[in-house]
């Protein structure tokens, strides 16, 4: 009779190696899941910025093409006047400006979206003769904060007149859609015209 040896696992060896794998199965997969869950934030992010970027050349675009009002009847600029270039609102959360084929134009902060408005005609320019509102930003994205800076907007008289060069600041801030970051663009624009004393 031969005497031959039987190699082989035990129960415990198996249960313990069963164990180990599935340790590591699920330390791999929540590892995965956690790199999908950050590659959806950062392309969530990525294209917020992109939108807020749009919107920011938007505006800044239009903005550089504003044109002085000169007129002294049906003005864009009711508060500030004639020879101004921008009139900001209290607030800092909108402006208005004639745009360059004398359209009175507006951008502000309205329930958490940047809107646009632009006059009917050239010659309206009270609220009333606005045109449909535009919404700038999608309604996916919640606006926190629209905020709007001039400098040099006034020509200034004889006695005092203002020798700097028409400036805006503005800065948004939104969280984006599906995000919780929040995004912030700040950028300075110049009116593209020399600002000359008319």
């Amino acid at each position: 009779m031969s005497n031959v040896k039987c190699s082989g696992f035990t129960l415990v060896e198996i249960v313990v190696v069963l164990a180990l794998l599935g340790l590591l199965g699920g330390a791999a997969f929540n590892l995965f899941v956690s790199a999908f869950s950050a590659q959806r934030n950062t392309l969530s992010i990525q294209k917020s910025t992109n939108q807020l970027s749009y919107v920011a050349e938007y505006t800044g675009r239009a903005l550089r093409q504003a044109t002085k009002e000169l007129r002294s009847s049906q003005q864009c600029l009711a508060n500030v006047g004639r020879g101004w270039n921008y009139e900001v609102s209290v607030g800092n959360d909108s402006i208005a400006f004639l745009d360059k084929q004398g359209f009175c134009r507006k951008f502000s902060l309205s329930a958490n979206q940047i809107v646009e408005q632009v006059a009917t005609s050239p010659d309206s320019h009270d609220a009333a003769n606005f045109g449909t509102t535009q919404p700038l930003t999608p309604s996916s994205m919640k606006v926190t904060n629209f905020r709007v800076v001039q400098r040099g907007a006034y020509q200034g008289d004889s006695i005092t007149p203002d020798n700097e060069q028409p400036r805006i600041t503005f800065v948004i801030e939104a969280e984006g859609e599906g995000s919780n970051a929040t995004i912030r663009i700040q950028t300075t624009i110049s009116q593209r015209n020399f600002d000359v004393q008319q």
